[in-house]
């Protein structure tokens, strides 16, 4: 008596398992991408507009704190040393557009010092940072 054994198969690959794993990782990566904010200045409060627009250009932030701290790039700088630092920036990229990151509350003859170093350094594009107006807001 000859005993017969099942016809072996060959090994094959399950897609479907394998689809639903890429689609979780693409979905993963989707929306961690979704939550990167860019933030290129240092927390400060803005003052609202309501005709403010957003540029996408490279950009050189100046940011002045309401006590009257200055910040280039995120790295303290005093108020001799703007001048050069920004003519160092401005001249390795002069289309450079310079925004001023001013906190509501900045002295105004600070944020005006800060404007007239950028166009002594050769600033081009001046911009002044501002959050949009809520509706009833004043």
């Amino acid at each position: 008596m000859t005993i017969r054994r099942p016809a072996r198969s060959k090994p094959r690959i399950e897609l479907i398992p394998m689809i639903d794993t890429i689609f979780f990782i693409l979905v993963f990566f989707v929306v961690a991408s979704l939550s990167m904010v860019r933030q290129e200045g240092l927390s400060v409060d803005l003052p609202r507009t309501a005709s403010g627009t957003r540029s996408e250009r490279a950009r050189l932030t100046m940011t002045v704190r309401a006590d009257g701290s200055l910040f280039l790039n995120k790295r303290p700088v005093t108020r001799a040393d703007l001048l050069p630092a920004l003519r160092q920036h401005l001249g390795a990229n002069p289309d450079l557009t310079v925004l001023v990151n001013a906190d509501r509350q900045s002295d105004h003859g600070r944020v005006v010092e800060v404007m007239d170093a950028a166009r002594l350094a050769g600033a081009r594009r001046l911009t002044i940072a501002t959050t949009p107006k809520g509706p009833g807001s004043p």
